[in-house]
């Protein structure tokens, strides 16, 4: 299966699930659009790897359930003018990914300010899956650790409409499959950082 036929597959989830989603289910499906930038390469880089930024578009859907420890999460991002500086991260190709968000600290334990979660997810983008790949997209796993500040709740509750939803993010993402870089060592430890803005649609009360 290409690229293009995961991405309209998941465009195809988002609408049923924007379309299905009820405001008062507290497990109602959420689609997050997340406006933002990433920087990668700013520790740990490999040698000669200079660190980069760019702006970001993620698209994210949450699917709750009645468990706390399982909620389904499918999406992309895409940066997509490139990034700073001639790096090997500097691309406008997607990245596709699908996994459970893990929380760690719910808000309620926060007097509603921040949550943090641990998004474990399989990737799909281009030069993926490491040098044993001969293809050009591979899969990946990752794990994240994400911090959302809820800044409509807190600050925003008495608009109506997307400014009482209005969500910041912060997420490091580090690549789990002990893929080798072009000098043949480790990747241990050079995550991906992704910072911006979150806004929710078909917001359930217990989506992240």
């Amino acid at each position: 299966m290409g690229p293009l036929a995961i991405r309209g597959g998941i465009l195809a989830v988002f609408l049923v699930m924007a379309g299905s989603a009820r405001a008062q289910d507290p497990r109602a499906p959420t689609v997050l659009l997340q406006p933002g930038m990433m920087t990668a390469d700013f520790v740990s880089a490999p040698s000669g790897e200079p660190a980069t930024t760019g702006f970001n578009l993620r698209f994210s859907g949450v699917v709750p359930t009645r468990w706390p420890w399982l909620t389904l999460m499918v999406g992309g991002s895409v940066t997509p003018y490139g990034s700073s500086g001639a790096s090997r991260r500097n691309t406008n190709t997607p990245v596709l990914f699908v996994g459970n968000v893990f929380p760690v600290l719910g808000a309620g334990r926060t007097a509603g300010w921040l949550s943090l979660d641990a998004p474990l997810l399989l990737t799909y983008t281009f030069g993926g899956g490491g040098q044993h790949n001969p293809r050009v997209y591979g899969r990946d796993v990752a794990l994240g650790t994400s911090v959302t500040v809820h800044v409509g709740r807190r600050l925003l509750s008495g608009f109506d409409g997307p400014l009482a939803r209005l969500r910041l993010y912060g997420m490091l993402e580090q690549t789990l499959t002990p893929n080798t870089t072009f000098e043949g060592t480790r990747d241990r430890f050079n995550p991906v950082a992704y910072y911006g803005v979150t806004l929710p649609f078909g917001t359930g009360r217990a989506s992240p």
